[in-house]
């Protein structure tokens, strides 16, 4: 019986340690990042990785052809700046 409930208690215990870690969620402008990396790649783009810029937001982005460049979008509409 000691050989199930350790085991058991382990697990529980691991999974309360990690829990903090899923609940941090990112933020950019207000918005989950998840949520605006999801938005921009609904756009058309391969996005790495978003973030806030001063007044945008800039999402990282790959190409066809594997080429990293970043891409600047609008905070409010997320729309395409520049």
């Amino acid at each position: 019986m000691n050989k199930i409930i350790l085991p058991a208690v382990l697990a529980a215990l691991a999974i309360t340690a990690a829990a903090p870690a899923f609940a941090n969620e990112d933020k950019v402008f207000d918005h989950s990042s998840v949520y605006v990396t999801q938005d921009i790649a609904a756009q058309g783009f391969n996005v790495v990785n978003v973030e806030e810029w001063g007044e945008y937001v800039v999402a990282t982005v790959v190409d066809a052809e594997g080429h990293s460049s970043f891409k600047y979008f609008d905070p409010d509409t997320l729309t395409l700046v520049r």
